[in-house]
């Protein structure tokens, strides 16, 4: 028995490639909706506080436009916060918020999307790491 041709182990080891390349794609989408799940619920690890702080909003539309928005903090917790947006965003994403009293700077994820109410999306975004301090004035 001769030898597979150069061609026919090249076109192998290149399946094997994009398989792999799939498997590991599928793996990371079951980590995020996992993620996600685990954020549905009302899982606040400190009390929520209604409290209107002034944020800038950076992110990216759902068109992959750049956007950033003023926008107040309708209640808020050390994880995170409950904000009213014009621009429309979708669960999982990552935002940037600026507290403009201190000039902190957070990146988030959604959390929850709610129904538009005058115009505006109610959503959770929860912190990466809880912060207490960008809070602070």
């Amino acid at each position: 028995m001769g030898r597979p041709a150069l061609g026919v182990r090249v076109s192998r080891i290149w399946d094997a490639l994009k398989a792999a390349e799939q498997h590991r794609a599928r793996a990371v989408e079951r980590t995020e909706e996992r993620e996600l799940e685990t954020h549905r619920g009302d899982r606040r690890h400190s009390k929520r506080v209604e409290l209107n702080v002034p944020l800038f909003v950076y992110g990216a539309n759902v068109f992959k436009q750049p956007f950033h928005e003023e926008a107040f903090t309708l209640d808020l917790n050390d994880g995170g916060c409950l904000v009213s947006l014009a621009e429309e965003v979708f669960l999982g994403q990552r935002l940037c918020l600026t507290n403009t009293e201190n000039q902190a700077e957070r990146e988030c994820r959604v959390v929850h999307v709610s129904k538009r109410f005058q115009g505006r999306l109610r959503i959770g975004v929860k912190f990466f790491r809880a912060d207490p301090q960008f809070w602070q004035s």
